[in-house]
């Protein structure tokens, strides 16, 4: 008799679970995309962000998205965003603003203003962000369509 019940109890407890596996997806399914990803906010080492008119122009910054280092470029009042991470073997690049390039220090791998390789070991060009303003000022950032996450 007793096997009978806890029999009967763990029947009852796998079918909620399994009502409530097939449930998930849908619910997941059901909320917008926009609320499910969190921002790629710019912002400083210190998780501040960075506003559009904080920076001056001709500057560039070093600073964080939620993917790791990251380079802003601010020309003709517009921003350029770069991951600052070489594709060769990871190290962080630098913008050299006279020549207008990236430059790797760790085996001298160079990218152009628009993150392509001009010289060195690097075996694919830098990421690159599609910039956005926020309402606020803040700096979005996304992938390009192609990009690869």
């Amino acid at each position: 008799m007793e096997n009978k019940k806890f029999l009967g109890n763990l029947a009852i407890i796998l079918i909620f679970i399994t009502v409530l596996l097939s449930i998930i997806p849908v619910i997941f399914y059901l909320i917008p995309e926009s609320e499910k990803k969190e921002l790629n906010v710019f912002t400083d080492r210190n998780g501040n962000p960075i506003l559009f008119d904080q920076i001056k122009e001709g500057e560039h910054l070093l600073g964080v998205s939620k993917d790791g280092p990251t380079i802003l470029i601010k020309k003709e009042n517009k921003i350029y965003a770069f991951s600052a991470v070489c594709t060769h073997l990871g190290c962080i690049v630098k913008w050299l603003p006279e020549k207008e390039e990236f430059f790797c220090p760790c085996h001298a791998g160079r990218f152009d203003s628009e993150g392509k390789v001009i010289a060195g070991p690097p075996p694919a060009p830098l990421k690159r962000y599609k910039v956005e303003i926020d309402k606020e000022g803040k700096i979005i950032l996304s992938y390009n369509e192609g990009d690869q996450k």
